[in-house]
């Protein structure tokens, strides 16, 4: 099979397309034929080794995975001799976890793993960006900021795969949302429902005496320190790039009253948890109220490219590899 192999750390022009043989299913696994990858930095850190506390996980002086590639959706195409609940010809979606290997034609995937088959009445194409964006931006703004109706939301990089998603998902919760983006994204962001939106090229947010009970930082690129005084007395700040600082107040002022800011490890809950997250958000696409940014779609041997991209931090919705369709 034809895939994309990072053999060192490095640039994007460290990946190769080469040809290696079709994996073999475990007892507990399924073939996946893969139609498309997701492009998220995670795999920009897998492939660079940085930063390098990151090496403690894919290698200290390689990379240990050498497929990467977490989240995908395709066709099943063989199954395990243990594997009672999906079958050949069914599409899934999900993630691979640690294990990696999406950017590749076909994937070997643990059933044990966030996995689930797309629903017969949606897009395979729409639902890729649940197990991207959605399953992060749902748990950020419900279990971590507690997000309930008639809350002033501000969404920073609302036009990203995460930002995108909780827009839509504040919006489903009945809040006021601001999004924030840049001048050239700044209808796409109305259209996902967003009550405001500042184009931070021409206004800064921080400055412009507005307050929230939200901020989520779906891009990493502001700070508590910095956000703190956009916020009501009682407001939080979630960011999706955690600084020692807010790790340090997550951990020792997580049931503080007045101004705080909090993180989750949202890639690191239980598989059934996520599950029922995609169930969730599963209906809310069928509802309408959930309509996934489509964003650029690359080719496998374009890989490096996309993640150059995605790196760039101003991505439009989900980006993905299209192997095959």
């Amino acid at each position: 099979m034809k895939t994309s192999y990072c053999a060192k750390y490095g640039g994007p022009e460290v990946y190769q397309i080469i040809d290696i043989d079709t994996p073999e299913p475990k007892e507990n696994e399924v073939l996946v034929k893969v139609y498309r990858a997701v492009v998220s930095p995670t795999d920009g850190n897998f492939r660079s080794g940085k930063p390098l506390i990151a090496r403690l996980f894919s290698g200290l002086f390689k990379p240990k995975m050498k497929i990467h590639g977490e989240m995908f959706v395709g066709e099943i195409v063989e199954v395990g001799t243990d594997v009672k609940y999906f079958k050949v010809n069914d599409m899934v979606y999900g993630t691979n976890g640690m294990k990696l290997g999406a950017y590749a034609e076909y994937v070997a995937v643990n059933v044990k793993n966030a996995i689930k088959k797309v629903p017969k009445d949606l897009d395979y194409k729409d639902v890729l960006p649940l197990i991207d964006g959605g399953i992060t931006a749902l748990p950020f703004l419900k279990e971590v900021g507690h997000i309930k109706a008639g809350d002033s939301v501000l969404i920073n990089g609302s036009s990203g795969a995460v930002g995108s998603m909780a827009v839509m998902i504040a919006k489903h919760f009945k809040a006021e949302v601001t999004g924030v983006c840049s001048t050239n994204n700044v209808e796409k962001v109305k259209s996902l429902g967003a009550d405001h939106v500042i184009d931070y090229k021409n206004e800064d947010f921080i400055k412009n005496n507005n307050k929230y009970d939200i901020i989520f930082d779906a891009v990493g690129k502001s700070s508590y320190g910095k956000a703190k005084s956009a916020l009501i007395e009682t407001g939080i700040y979630i960011t999706t790039v955690p600084t020692p600082g807010v790790m340090i107040q997550a951990l020792l002022r997580k049931k503080a009253k007045n101004k705080r800011a909090s993180f989750m490890a949202a890639g690191l809950r239980k598989p059934n948890v996520k599950i029922e997250d995609l169930n969730y958000l599963e209906e809310l696409v069928r509802s309408g109220e959930l309509k996934p940014l489509h964003g650029k779609v690359y080719k496998l041997e374009d890989l490096g490219k996309a993640q150059i991209y995605v790196e760039t931090g101003h991505k439009v919705g989900n980006v993905t590899i299209k192997v095959f369709e």
